[in-house]
């Protein structure tokens, strides 16, 4: 198998201090600062509806999926657009930070005292240049299309 075969990009996001990775692949677009329109009724993971290049697209807060203080700037958001199956559905970010190439080699098990809820959006971590990446399970995070 040849080198670059053996490396994954991931665009790299921050959540607070921690380092969040999803699939480039699966990255449509990232936007930053955009007005997000709050939706009645919708669950507490649902920020809100946001309009991207003339498409409606639903924003899923991480922050508040996973129990997370709600400490960020409110003014200072990245919004990255995932390929989703059925609607427009995007992530929350307090900063996109960049693509990177992780090896095979480099990659472990989500590890077991991460809480289910949580863990299930948790593909597996990363270590990269000294950090720990936290891969995100994007199919298990398009899931929630349908909630």
């Amino acid at each position: 198998m040849d080198e670059k075969a053996r490396r994954k990009q991931f665009l790299s996001f921050l959540l607070g201090d921690e380092i969040y990775g999803v699939p480039l692949a699966e990255c449509k677009e990232v936007d930053h600062n955009k007005k997000i329109l709050k939706v009645p009724c919708s669950p507490p993971h649902v920020e809100g509806i946001v309009n991207l290049r003339g498409d409606v697209v639903t924003i899923l807060n991480l922050r508040s999926l996973f129990g997370r203080m709600q400490n960020r700037d409110e003014d200072k958001y990245s919004i990255i657009r995932l390929k989703g199956k059925k609607e427009s559905f995007a992530i929350m970010a307090d900063e996109v930070s960049d693509i990177i190439e992780v090896e095979e080699k480099n990659f472990e098990p989500c590890p077991s005292h991460i809480d289910e809820r949580e863990g299930r959006f948790i593909r597996n971590v990363a270590l990269f240049k000294g950090e720990t990446l936290i891969i995100l399970n994007h199919e298990e995070l398009l899931r929630l299309e349908d909630v």
